[in-house]
């Protein structure tokens, strides 16, 4: 496999982990006045348009249902719901947004640097937008701590 096609793979789960648990979250928060809402609405929305460019970057021959980290999404939407029964105020959901976010910043970062050489501009482009579109997402979960 290539380095390309690797970081492609690993963005692509990566996005399908964030879908599910702003998804997640989104339930949770449908019947609260959580001020978070809108921007946890707007993250969901960024990661879909990754989504369908992640896809279309992997080309129809990558198709395949993702064998990714079924269980890292699982402990996702377990971890998610615990800490939203522990507390659902704004502060908190900030948090755990803020170091989910992190945790992808640094992955990418790694993967970028790791296959730099291997992969085309179209595709490094790619991989610095995704993380340039968490690291807004962090700033803006600031201003709700």
């Amino acid at each position: 496999m290539t380095g390309e096609k690797e970081l492609l793979i690993y963005i692509d789960e990566n996005i399908h982990t964030g879908l599910e648990a702003l998804s997640t979250l989104e339930k949770q928060l449908e019947k609260t006045d959580n001020k978070i809402k809108s921007s946890v609405l707007e993250s969901l929305e960024e990661y879909k348009k990754f989504e369908y460019k992640c896809k279309a970057l992997l080309g129809e021959t990558d198709k395949k249902k993702r064998q990714g980290n079924l269980f890292q999404v699982i402990m996702s939407k377990m971890s998610a719901n615990q800490e939203f029964a522990k507390d659902n105020s704004d502060t908190h959901i900030a948090d755990m947004l803020i170091q989910g976010y992190n945790m992808g910043i640094i992955d990418v970062t790694k993967k970028l640097k790791k296959y730099k050489k291997e992969i085309t501009n179209e595709v490094f482009e790619f991989a610095v937008d995704y993380r340039e579109m968490m690291e807004r997402r962090v700033e803006e979960m600031k201003e709700f701590l």
